[in-house]
This record gives C-alpha cells, sequence and structure tokens, in this order.
C-alpha cells in the first residue's frame, strides 16, 4: 500500500508535457528571431540522452545537426548576426521512451540534403546555437530530387 502511496505522489511531482500544436504562420513570423531561406548540404544524426524529457526512467532523441546554405534572410534580430553563409541548425526528435509517456515530439520534418527550406529560427542560450521553432519550425519548400 505504502509503495503505491508513493507511486502516486512521485507521479503528481513529476511535470508531464503534451505534444505541442503547429505554429501558425502567423506565430511563425512573430517568435523567430531569425527567418532564412536556404540549401541544406548536410544533415548528421546522433542519438544522446533526452534534454527534453526529464522524467524517471530512459529516454533518447535523435539530434540532427543541419548545416544551410543561407540564400534569403526575410527577417533578423537586430542583436545577434549570422555570422557565415553556412549557418548549424540543430533539431531533435524523439527516438525512445521508456517508458512511454506523452511529451514534446521534437520538429518535423526533418529536411534532407539537397532540400530548399524555410526555417524559422530562436537562439538557445545554453547551447549557443540555433533550433527550428518547435514543432513546425522548418518548412521544406522544395525535396532534392532522388538520386537512383
Amino acid at each position: 500500500m505504502a509503495l503505491l502511496i508513493g507511486s502516486f505522489l512521485i507521479m503528481g511531482a513529476m511535470e508531464l508535457y503534451a505534444a505541442k500544436a503547429p505554429l501558425s504562420q502567423e506565430e511563425l513570423e512573430e517568435q523567430s528571431e531569425f527567418t532564412v531561406t536556404g540549401k541544406v548540404i548536410a544533415v548528421e544524426s546522433k542519438v544522446r540522452k533526452s534534454e527534453v524529457e526529464q522524467s524517471i526512467g530512459i529516454h533518447r532523441d535523435r539530434v540532427y545537426t543541419i548545416r544551410l546554405e543561407i540564400n534569403t534572410i526575410h527577417k533578423m534580430c537586430p542583436d545577434r548576426a549570422f555570422l557565415k553563409d553556412n549557418q548549424v541548425v540543430e533539431a531533435w526528435q524523439p527516438a525512445m521512451r521508456f517508458p512511454p509517456l506523452p511529451g514534446l515530439q521534437g520538429h518535423n520534418p526533418i529536411p534532407g540534403k539537397g532540400d530548399t527550406v524555410t526555417m524559422y529560427l530562436k537562439w538557445d542560450k545554453a547551447k549557443k546555437l540555433w533550433e527550428p521553432l518547435l514543432p513546425n519550425g522548418v518548412e521544406i519548400k522544395k525535396k532534392a530530387p532522388v538520386k537512383k
């Protein structure tokens, strides 16, 4: 009985997140610090311990490092500037959740190499890098041709 009560107390103390609804076009434009269009020149991924899901269990995220060749800057935050034409952006999606819990589902879609994209970006001060707005801060304008 004490174990059951203890379990409920722990569950009550945990902070659970729900999946985030896609942002409207107006919300994307308003919340982004930078809005850029460019071509994806490289995408790498690795699985690592989740920085998003902090509840009890085993939680891993697939983190995508996207190198973007910027063609157009649509919106620019005045106190930050891109220093290069090739900018690194980091996106993520859950890879494993045990136990399975409701929560943030990361960025969707993840572009592929050669895709032309518009990205609605926000600066992550802790990581010191740019991230697309969650969940739909990446808009694929043109898919790269499939090579046979």
